[in-house]
C-alpha cells in the first residue's frame, strides 16, 4: 500500500505494461510493442542521449513500416509555426530536428511539458525552464498527431476512433501517475494538472464506447476516482490510497496484473463500434 508520505513514480516499464494490457490482445505483438514505445515517446521520453537514440530508432521503424514518415512530422512542425531559424539550425538533419523538438529536457519537470491534459493549451504557460510556451504547444500538437496517426494505422480505424483510443492510453498513463505519486499538503497543488484525467476520458472516450452497460461501469469508476481525489482539499485519512487504488486498478489493472482489464474492453468496444 502507498502511504501519503511516500513519493513514488511509476516506472516506464509499468506504463508500458499498462499500454500492453489495454491493446496487447487486440493487435499483433509487433504492433503492440511499437505502440508501447510511441506512448512512451509522447508522454515520458526525455532528451537524454538514450532518449534521443530511441526516438530516432522508433521514427525509423514507423517510417519503414508505412505508419508515418519523418517528412510528415517535419512538415507538421512547419505547419504548427516552428520558425525557419529553428529548422535551419539543424542543417537539414531531420532526425536531429525531430528528436530535439519531440523530447523535453531531462529533469523532473518533464511532466509539465506532457502531462497537463490532451486538450491543455500549453501556449498559456510562460514559466518554463527550457522551451517557451509556444514551443511546448507546437511540440505537443505534433506529438498528438503522431500518436493518433499511429493508432489509426495500427488498428485501421477512423480518425475519431483513433483519437478516442489515444486519449484513453494517454490518460491510463496519467491515472497510474496519480496512483503512484503521493499527495500531501505540499505536493498536491503542484500535481493538480493530473486531476482532469477522468474528465478527458468522459469527454473523448465514453461517447465511442459500444454498450450501455460498459459505459455505465466506466462512468461509475471515473466518478469514484473524482470523488476520492476531491478529498485532497482536506486532511487525508489513512485509507486514502487504498480507496484510490481500487477504482484505478479496476480500470487499468494493478501493476502485477497480467490478465485482461477494463481498459482492454473499452478499446475493444471502440474498435467494434
Amino acid at each position: 500500500m502507498i502511504t501519503e508520505k511516500e513519493t513514488i513514480m511509476a516506472y516506464p516499464s509499468d506504463h508500458k505494461n499498462d499500454t500492453f494490457r489495454a491493446i496487447g490482445s487486440l493487435t499483433t505483438k509487433e504492433n503492440a510493442l511499437i505502440l508501447q514505445e510511441v506512448v512512451h515517446l509522447i508522454i515520458d521520453a526525455q532528451a537524454t542521449t538514450n532518449g534521443k537514440e530511441e526516438c530516432k530508432n522508433l521514427l525509423s521503424i514507423l517510417e519503414n513500416n508505412g505508419t508515418i514518415t519523418k517528412d510528415e512530422l517535419y512538415n507538421r512542425f512547419i505547419k504548427e509555426g516552428v520558425p525557419e531559424t529553428s529548422i535551419n539550425y539543424f542543417n537539414g538533419n531531420k532526425d536531429a530536428f525531430l528528436a530535439a523538438w519531440l523530447l523535453p529536457p531531462h529533469n523532473p519537470n518533464h511532466q509539465l511539458y506532457t502531462h497537463k491534459g490532451w486538450d491543455y493549451d500549453y501556449s498559456r504557460e510562460e514559466d518554463k525552464d527550457y522551451w517557451n510556451a509556444l514551443e511546448i504547444k507546437q511540440s505537443w500538437e505534433v506529438k498528438k498527431y503522431l500518436f493518433t496517426n499511429t493508432v489509426e494505422k495500427i488498428f485501421a480505424v477512423s480518425e475519431s476512433k483513433a483519437k478516442a483510443i489515444s486519449v484513453l492510453l494517454y490518460n491510463i498513463h496519467r491515472l497510474r501517475d496519480i496512483q503512484y505519486n503521493s499527495y500531501d499538503e505540499t505536493t498536491a497543488p503542484k500535481k493538480k494538472y493530473l486531476f482532469n484525467t477522468c474528465d478527458e476520458i468522459e469527454k473523448h472516450v465514453l461517447p465511442l464506447v459500444n454498450g450501455k452497460e460498459l459505459q455505465t461501469k466506466i462512468h461509475g469508476l471515473l466518478n469514484n476516482i473524482i470523488g476520492i481525489l476531491s478529498k485532497l482539499a482536506g486532511p487525508i485519512n489513512n485509507n486514502f490510497w487504498q480507496e484510490l487504488n481500487e477504482p484505478i486498478n479496476k480500470l487499468i489493472g494493478s501493476i502485477d496484473n497480467t490478465e485482461n482489464v477494463l481498459s482492454s474492453e473499452v478499446v475493444s468496444s471502440i474498435l467494434m463500434s
